[in-house]
């Protein structure tokens, strides 16, 4: 009966033995699981947003919440002044709070300081015990009633751009497992801060590259009109008669300088829109009166190619407000795209007004576009991948331009298109136009 008691004790206490381990098995689990979570949602926010103070502020929210403590802190080294700056703060309250964003931590001051000094992670498990921290921080703390403080540098390709720090009111060392898992979110933080910068760095090169280029176009435009100008007096003859061979040498000229001022223009307009400089004029104008402009500059060039230039424009429509220039800059890409890409058939343009919208049309006879290239087109310095397509002359800026010039009209512009069997590109602007900024996106 001894015997049978002492096995039955033996199974007992084996059942509370694995019952307690899978207990802490259990809560191992439910803690990865929770750390998994937590690291997927500041990776999410990381690859998302390039708003830093945001990304910052949950990371520390579940650096806290993971590791028991009740505020935290991440700082901004400047490698110039040997300073950090705090850039996101939880958890400290009141007076200390505003103290501590006010007053920069020193390289090596405090366990802030000296974690990026080391360029490792450092803690202290009680900043009340004298001599072990510094007199002037732990006032500043102690007054939030914190106590143990554990501090993460954050690198990023051998460079330290700041520090991640929490507290707790608790006493004691932070263990192994916490201070991996803050070292994780360090790296994550340090990754979001150099996006930052590095976002900024391209903003502020993209603003340069565009002021070069306005600057640029500008300064290559004035002495191509005077060549220009020149050559057609002398075409006229106002300088004098002329030989028959210089006529049609100076023709072949104008027609290049045409082509490099029309680079040049495109250049110079996708520059302004970069640099948010383009703004529409607005005033009243008549959709049939663009389309003739349009008719008249390009009329020749599709007699040329003994193509059917077809114009189709519903009576009575409606006076629109917009840029007229612009609108008519938009279809003259439009039609003249369609005509240097069609050689046989014809091109037509159709225009109707309906729910407050001008719908403009332009379809042509000629390769298509593949449906792969259809959004591409539109992008900068992007042409449609057809043999036709290479052979023809031109930046593939005129699209991108137009694409803008619409959208700041408030309206849109897209292709459709059967490769081998044509394309129509539409346009839809509003009736009634409002001023938009131009700038890029």
């Amino acid at each position: 009966m001894l015997q049978t008691f002492a096995d039955q004790a033996v199974i007992a206490i084996e059942n509370t033995r694995l019952f307690k381990e899978l207990q802490m098995r259990t809560g191992e689990l439910s803690r990865s699981v929770e750390e998994l979570k937590a690291l997927g949602e500041v990776g999410s926010a990381v690859s998302s947003t390039l708003d830093v103070d945001t990304v910052l502020a949950t990371i520390l929210t579940h650096a806290n919440k993971l590791a028991g403590t009740q505020a935290g802190q991440i700082f901004d080294y400047d490698e110039a002044t040997e300073e950090l700056h705090p850039r996101a703060t939880v958890g400290y309250t009141g007076d200390s709070a505003e103290a501590l964003r006010l007053n920069p931590i020193r390289k090596g001051e405090g366990v802030t300081g000296r974690a990026v000094a080391k360029r490792q992670s450092v803690q202290v498990p009680d900043i009340a015990v004298e001599g072990v921290y510094d007199s002037r921080l732990r006032d500043l703390i102690g007054a939030s009633g914190l106590r143990a403080l554990l501090a993460v540098p954050l690198i990023r390709e051998d460079q330290v751009l700041g520090a991640l720090t929490i507290a707790r009111t608790q006493p004691g060392e932070f263990p192994r497992q916490v201070v991996d898992l803050m070292t994780t979110f360090a790296s994550q933080s340090a990754l979001a801060m150099q996006n930052a910068r590095l976002f900024h760095q391209l903003e502020i090169a993209s603003k340069h590259k565009s002021q070069f280029l306005a600057n640029m176009s500008h300064e290559l435009r004035t002495p191509l009109n005077a060549i220009l100008g020149y050559t057609e007096l002398i075409v006229d003859q106002i300088y004098g008669e002329v030989p028959e061979k210089i006529k049609e040498v100076l023709d072949r000229v104008q027609k290049s300088g045409k082509h490099l001022l029309g680079l040049i223009n495109d250049v110079l307009d996708l520059s302004k829109i970069e640099a948010g400089q383009l703004t529409l004029s607005l005033s009243d104008y008549a959709f049939s009166d663009v389309v003739q402009a349009v008719v008249s500059a390009v009329g020749s060039l599709a007699a040329e190619k003994q193509l059917r230039l077809t114009v189709d424009v519903a009576p009575e429509l409606p006076v629109g407000q917009g840029d007229e220039r612009r609108i008519t800059q938009v279809l003259l890409n439009l039609v003249g795209n369609a005509i240097k890409f069609t050689e046989r058939g014809e091109v037509t343009i159709r225009v109707v007004a309906s729910g407050g919208t001008f719908l403009a049309a332009v379809a042509d006879t000629g390769p298509g576009i593949k449906k792969e290239d259809q959004e591409k087109i539109f992008e900068e310095f992007q042409q449609s991948d057809t043999a036709v397509a290479k052979s023809k002359s031109g930046t593939g800026l005129g699209l991108a331009i137009a694409k803008r010039i619409v959208e700041l009209h408030g309206g849109r512009i897209w292709v459709e298109s059967v490769l081998g069997k044509g394309s129509t590109f539409f346009v839809s602007v509003p009736i009634n136009a409002e001023r938009k900024e131009g700038r890029r996106g």
